[in-house]
Formats: structure tokens, C-alpha cells, sequence
């Protein structure tokens, strides 16, 4: 592997460090913030969908299932970016960053203003987007709003540690106990900055992609 490829591994595994970081902070916001939906767990947001649904607050739950049909079109989205700008390398990265970025600005913007159901199904599609961008810790392959999936997939690296001795193992272990590390880390600052003043949420988000974007000016094409 050239220099420049370890050096835009380093600087992808930064971006999904951070961005496991942020969906875990979104998802405290939108909970807590948002009528109790969930922008990147799906997991739960299926869970409070249908605990609204069955003890009579369809018109709550219908914000669940919103937000999980943005989310989808987020990831689906991403995917069709990902194949079609496969050639631009690390560009691709920046070009979303800027988009993140802009979208966030706009919705920080405007956060008052804005029906709580379009800031869900955009704040959806913005986490489904990220999951299916940034996905690999050096070279772990990791959701870093999947909570679950990391979760198995951290026992299963622990199997192969404690019984098939396998040395890769030790680093995924490492990689996705990160993850979940971050997204745990996200909601608890997601918890006290909501705690402290609500609007002020988007706003730390939109500062922190920024940092992001800061970042890949360390990967030269």
C-alpha cells in the first residue's frame, strides 16, 4: 500500500469515527427533541413506531415511519453515488461533506420554522446517506449507526480471538468496539447539549462536520 492510500485510509477512518460520533448525537436529538424518532437507529425507531401504533398514537407513529422511509432513501441514495463517483476517489468524500454541511447549516438555520416531520425525514436521509458513506475503520468494515449489527459482529471478532486465534480478529474487535464507543459517546453529549438548549444541537453538528471537512485537506489527489 502507497503512502497516499494509508493516508486516505487514516483520514476515512477518522470520517467514520466521527460520523458514528454524530449519528449517535442525532439520534439524541431527534428523541429527545423530535417526538421520540430515531434518525440513524432504525432498530429503534421500528420499536417506538410500533409501540405508538398499538397503544393508540397512530398520528405519533406515522413521524416514526417517516423518518425510517428518509432514512432508506438515504442509504439508497448514497449507493447510486457511490457507483456513479467511484472514479473521483477521495473527492467524492469532500463533495458530501459540503452538502452535510450545507444541509445542516440550512436546518439550524431555519429549525423553528420547520415542521417537525420534514426535519425528521431530512435528518433521515442525512443519516442514511452517512451510514453508507463512511463505513470502514482502516480495514474493518463497520455501521456506525447500527448499533445491533456492531454489537454481534464484536462477539463474533471475540470468538475468533478466543478460539480460532485469528490476528485480523484483534483489529476488528478494536475497530467496532470503537464504534460503539463513539455512538455511545454522541448520545450522551447529544443528551446534555438537548439538556442544555435544543437549538444549540444542530448547530454542534453543523460545527463538527466542519471539522470533517478540515480534515480531508490533510489527503492530497
Amino acid at each position: 500500500m502507497s503512502e497516499k492510500q494509508k493516508l486516505s485510509n487514516r483520514v476515512i477512518t477518522l470520517l467514520t469515527i466521527i460520523a458514528a460520533f454524530l449519528m449517535g448525537f442525532i439520534d439524541a436529538y431527534t428523541f429527545m427533541a423530535q417526538n421520540h424518532v430515531f434518525a440513524s437507529a432504525q432498530t429503534g425507531n421500528m420499536v417506538t413506531f410500533a409501540v405508538k401504533l398499538f397503544s393508540g398514537e397512530w398520528r405519533q407513529a406515522v413521524r416514526n415511519i417517516i423518518v425510517f422511509f428518509g432514512f432508506a432513501l438515504g442509504v439508497f441514495l448514497g449507493e447510486i453515488f457511490l457507483v456513479k463517483f467511484a472514479e473521483l476517489r477521495m473527492l467524492k468524500y469532500r463533495l458530501f461533506l459540503y452538502f452535510q454541511a450545507a444541509l445542516l447549516l440550512l436546518l439550524a438555520i431555519y429549525q423553528l420554522q420547520l415542521d417537525t416531520r420534514v426535519m425528521g425525514v431530512l435528518l433521515g436521509i442525512l443519516s442514511g446517506y452517512e451510514l453508507t458513506m463512511f463505513r470502514k475503520i482502516r480495514d474493518t468494515q463497520v455501521n456506525n449507526g447500527i448499533m445491533t449489527g456492531n454489537a454481534k459482529n464484536l462477539m463474533n471478532s471475540l470468538y475468533r480471538i478466543l478460539f480460532n486465534k485469528e490476528k485480523k480478529a484483534k483489529s476488528d474487535f478494536l475497530n467496532q468496539l470503537t464504534v460503539i464507543v463513539m455512538f455511545i459517546f454522541g448520545v450522551g453529549i447529544g443528551t446534555l447539549v438537548v439538556q442544555w438548549h435544543a437549538t444549540y444541537s444542530l448547530w454542534f453538528a453543523f460545527y463538527l462536520v466542519c471539522l470533517s471537512i478540515v480534515s480531508m485537506f490533510f489527503v492530497k489527489e
